[in-house]
């Protein structure tokens, strides 16, 4: 059955609209041709009565010879007048045959009903009529097969007609009048039809206009209460939402927060990709038209493919009016909407989840910290206590020189040579504690290091700058403090319930020796994070007989010497597997007496060796030479280069390299104690540095800090 719905009854209504209309016009149709027949009808009726007239007077002229015409010799009559009364004669027959026959043939073609046949009263006038005409018509008759015919042949016909001539008029009279009624009542029945017709028309039309301005104004009332919802809706949410059609086109409709969570202002009707353009790169552009594309086809499952979505954790970065940029993080939702079973548009959600994502990266730390911290305690168990109160020591001594120089330059500034100071100082730091397994240190200070890279680029320094670096150094206390008090109710366990074993005496084997342990796990550690394999093995003196001073020194240098030769120097497993080396990188670590208590360290790779065009072009890309310098510079001169502060040849920055400040540590240190460093190396086959440091100045007690104070001048 037709579901006609809200418009059931306009149609209903405009359907009887239509009868009526129709009925009317049927009805119309068929009076209007009757009175056409009745008018008819009186014509015949009136020329009836004018036609008997007209024939007593012509037989009352034949009769008395008034007539004009030719009588020949025998009597005979050519009378105009006998044939005017033929020629009435005929007409009145016709006429009479008309009504007999009830209709007649126009000069149309068309036939139309008479209305004696029609009506009771009508059929009795004309038969009446037809009766008293016939005698007549048969006298006529008679004379018309005459073939001579006198003035003494209308004197019968007058016989017949004069009796009948008063009730031929009177009859043909009462015919006429009652045709005239007939046809009067069926124009007034026209009329009532046409008015009632027009009546229920426009009484039809008013109920139509009512029904339909009820209907449109309770629609638009409806329309404007869920628009009125829609804007309620649209203005209130905090999120920002539209929709998106397959030609990437914002719907007209968004919601008031879209453009304060997108940054940017949104107009309706622009294009998504457009907009997000600035925001990402190219690729995730790219990704995220054809993932749009894929959820407007309606043979993929939309669950299978949101997984696939590119913008789940978008990471923005907008300036805001002070200058400063905020990095936000937005997710963007889309959801099919399907009309008739076709996909029309996206519902798009985004949503601002920079808090939560921040919430999680805490978590994440949080946890790494604990995980770094119950590391850290489960090391320090483990590790030897004399080697941790060295680090402590150490890491103290330097921090209190980076306070020292923040409270000098807290009056007088801090200059770009003060930072390049903490860099070495951290750097050496967190070498000592990533070799000594102290992760949560080393993370520590590899984003001060951070933070420091960003004020090496400033030209000039002022002290709100340096808030954040008094922050980071007090943090750095406070983990350094946290591991004193662990270490120390450690050592108050291990005195009462003896947990520790007792030490065993000294191991002749240099190969476990702390110090060999601690730089072995550190090669081991920093391959591990590069996909590379190292081994490191140790020959010469027992590091357990050298001055405190001179041990540190030496663990300083081979800590920052390990990072560069894994870093740059050992190549992966596959490379060196290619070049038939052993897929095992090797370092040998050799320390010597040189005589007169000066010591000489050997430290050898078996990787790459130092590529000088890499260090050229390296030269050029931080601005350390031009190109035509570096073009010009020869192997010494790009060699030297490697102990410059801030050169590296690592592209990018991360817990083992990139900042150019390791060998810069090396140099500085050597140079504080007046050594000398010797580099050999056969490009793809080794990297060789020779350290030489001389005895005389570790002849003081208190020389456990001499390391530290070169970095305070460096």
């Amino acid at each position: 059955m037709l579901n006609l719905g809200k418009y059931r009854l306009v149609i209903l209504l405009t359907g009887l609209f239509l009868v009526i209309f129709g009925a009317v016009m049927v009805l119309t149709f068929v009076i209007s041709r009757q009175i056409a027949a009745d008018a008819v009808s009186l014509n015949l009726a009136g020329q009836q009565r004018t036609q008997v007239q007209q024939m007593v007077k012509t037989v009352l002229l034949l009769e008395q010879g008034s007539t004009q015409g030719v009588i020949d010799s025998n009597g005979a009559t050519s009378f105009s007048e006998l044939k005017d009364l033929y020629s009435t004669v005929d007409a009145l027959n016709a006429a009479l045959a008309a009504f007999r026959e009830g209709g007649m043939q126009l000069e149309s073609g068309a036939r139309i009903a008479l209305t004696p046949q029609d009506d009771v009263q009508a059929a009795a006038f004309f038969k009446l009529l037809d009766e008293l005409w016939a005698p007549i018509n048969q006298q006529v008759q008679a004379l018309r097969n005459k073939d001579n015919v006198t003035s003494e042949d209308f004197g019968a016909l007058l016989q017949v007609l004069v009796p009948d001539n008063l009730n031929l008029l009177q009859t043909s009279n009462l015919l006429t009048s009652r045709m005239e009624s007939l046809s009067a009542e069926k124009a007034s029945t026209l009329r009532t039809i046409q008015t009632g017709g027009i009546a229920l028309a426009f009484l039809n039309f008013g109920l139509i206009v009512y029904v339909f301005l009820g209907r449109l104004r309770a629609s638009d009332s409806e329309v404007e209460r869920m628009q009125t919802e829609t804007e309620n809706i649209l203005r209130t949410m905090q999120e920002g939402l539209f929709l998106l059609d397959n030609n990437f086109q914002i719907g007209s409709q968004t919601s008031n927060a879209l453009s304060q969570v997108m940054g940017v202002t949104v107009k309706p009707g622009g294009d998504f990709l457009s907009l997000l353009k600035p925001m990402v790169s190219q690729k995730t552009l790219d990704t995220t038209k054809e993932y749009i594309e894929l959820l407007l086809r309606f043979d993929v499952k939309e669950k299978l493919v949101a997984s696939l979505n590119p913008l789940d954790a978008l990471e923005i970065n907008t300036t805001r009016e002070n200058g400063t940029v905020e990095t936000r993080y937005l997710n963007f939702r889309f959801n099919r909407v399907v009309d008739k079973g076709k996909i029309t548009h996206l519902l798009v959600t985004a949503s601002d989840i920079t808090r939560r994502v921040k919430l999680e990266r805490e978590l994440i730390n949080s946890e790494r910290q604990v995980q770094d911290q119950m590391a850290m305690m489960v090391y320090i168990l483990q590790a030897d206590a004399s080697q941790m109160r060295d680090f402590l020591e150490g890491a103290v001594a330097g921090l209190n020189r980076i306070n020292e120089a923040l409270k000098g330059g807290s009056s007088s500034g801090v200059a770009n040579a003060d930072i390049d100071q903490f860099f070495r100082i951290a750097h050496r730091i967190k070498g000592d504690a990533a070799a000594l397994n102290l992760q949560a240190i080393a993370t520590s200070l590899h984003s001060f290091e951070d933070l420091l890279q960003g004020l090496r680029n400033k030209p000039h320094l002022q002290n709100e700058d340096l808030l954040p670096v008094i922050v980071r150094v007090r943090s750095i206390y406070a983990e350094l403090h946290a591991i004193q008090e662990a270490m120390a109710r450690i050592a108050q366990v291990r005195g009462v319930v003896n947990v520790e074993p007792p030490k065993p005496e000294h191991d002749p084997v240099r190969q476990h020796s702390p110090f060999v342990t601690q730089w072995r796990n550190l090669a081991q550690q920093i391959a591990n994070r590069k996909g590379k394999k190292a081994e490191l093995t140790y020959h010469g003196v027992d590091l357990e007989k050298i001055t405190k001073a001179m041990r540190e020194t030496i663990d300083t240098i081979v800590t920052q010497l390990i990072r560069n030769a894994v870093t740059h120097g050992l190549e992966t497993p596959q490379e060196r597997a290619h070049q038939g080396k052993e897929e095992q990188g090797a370092i040998a670590v050799y320390l010597s007496e040189a005589g007169d208590g000066a010591l000489e360290l050997s430290f050898r790779d078996d990787g790459a060796g130092i590529n000088i065009e890499k260090l050229r072009a390296a030269a050029v890309r931080i601005g350390a030479l031009n190109a035509e310098k570096a073009g010009a510079a020869d192997v010494r001169q790009l060699t030297e280069l490697i102990f410059k502060p801030g050169f590296s040849t690592h592209d990018t920055i991360d817990e083992d390299a990139g900042r150019g400040v390791g060998l810069d540590v090396v140099r500085d240190l050597v140079a504080r104690l007046r050594g000398r460093i010797h580099i050999g190396t056969a490009p793809g086959k080794y990297c060789h540095f020779r350290v030489q440091i001389p005895s005389h100045l570790f002849a003081s007690s208190n020389l456990a800090s001499l390391a530290l104070q070169t970095e305070a001048h460096g």
